[in-house]
């Protein structure tokens, strides 16, 4: 798979699009942070995005959902809330926040006071069948 972007034209009305980065650890800054419902309104994330900070891949955005809560009681639906509140954790300590998410109060609209903050993010490429291929945080890194 080439590594990249294909160009289309502004005037066709279609997105640029890009290949997945390749796996590695990337230096990145906390570039959005927004608290908001999820796709089909039945639980809540956090929505972000990292910017690369060099390399050849600058300037490049990584993103990334936390689940902070769901409606359907399920376990399933619950850890997955309990994942997500757990790399988040990860993700805040990567940045210097002692005591992760309990340390901003389990408080997730506190996300977008760290907007600006760096950070190392470990990145693969995942691929799913029916889906284009695309990038997955593994580990959250201290910079």
């Amino acid at each position: 798979m080439a590594i990249g972007s294909q160009n289309t034209q502004a005037n066709t009305g279609t997105k640029k699009t890009y290949d997945p980065l390749p796996d590695g650890e990337y230096l990145v800054k906390l570039d959005r942070a927004t608290e908001g419902p999820t796709k089909n309104g039945d639980g809540t994330k956090v929505a972000t995005s990292f910017k690369v900070q060099e390399g050849d891949s600058k300037g490049r955005l990584i993103f990334h959902d936390f689940l902070m809560s769901h409606s359907n009681p399920a376990t399933n639906y619950q850890d997955a809330v309990k994942i997500g509140k757990e790399k988040l954790s990860k993700c805040l300590k990567a940045m210097g926040v002692n005591g992760g998410f309990d340390a901003i109060g389990n408080d997730a609209s506190q996300v977008e006071n760290y907007i600006g903050s760096d950070l190392i993010l470990s990145v693969g490429v995942e691929f799913k069948a029916g889906f284009k291929p695309k990038n997955v945080i593994k580990k959250w890194i201290r910079s």
